[in-house]
């Protein structure tokens, strides 16, 4: 009656490098693109008496740059899969790190 149990799933990754790597990078970008908006409402408030000119600003600082970044952003093609070690799923150190961040061939 009993069930044979299943075999462990495969954790795979095409990360080329570690994970915080990648977030930090993006972090960055973000914080880089709110900065450049806010400073664009702040030059709204020396146009605002010119409607067109503050509300241009404000989009062009905003939304459309967020968007251009977004189409033109540095995406990089998934690289070859590579099977997680299970016995490097655990944070390790920059020394310690398998190619790939957490992942490594078994």
């Amino acid at each position: 009656m009993h069930r044979p149990r299943r075999p462990e799933p495969a954790v795979v990754t095409d990360l080329a490098e570690p994970l915080a790597a990648v977030h930090r990078r993006m972090i960055r970008i973000r914080t880089v693109l709110m900065v450049i908006w806010i400073l664009g409402w702040a030059a709204t408030g020396f146009v605002w008496r010119t409607g067109w000119l503050a509300m241009l600003i404000v989009i062009v600082t905003g939304p459309v740059l967020w968007a251009a970044v977004f189409v033109h952003g540095t995406r990089r093609p998934p690289g070859r899969r590579v099977p997680v070690d299970l016995r490097r799923r655990a944070i390790t150190g920059p020394g310690r790190a398998a190619p790939g961040g957490a992942a490594g061939p078994r």
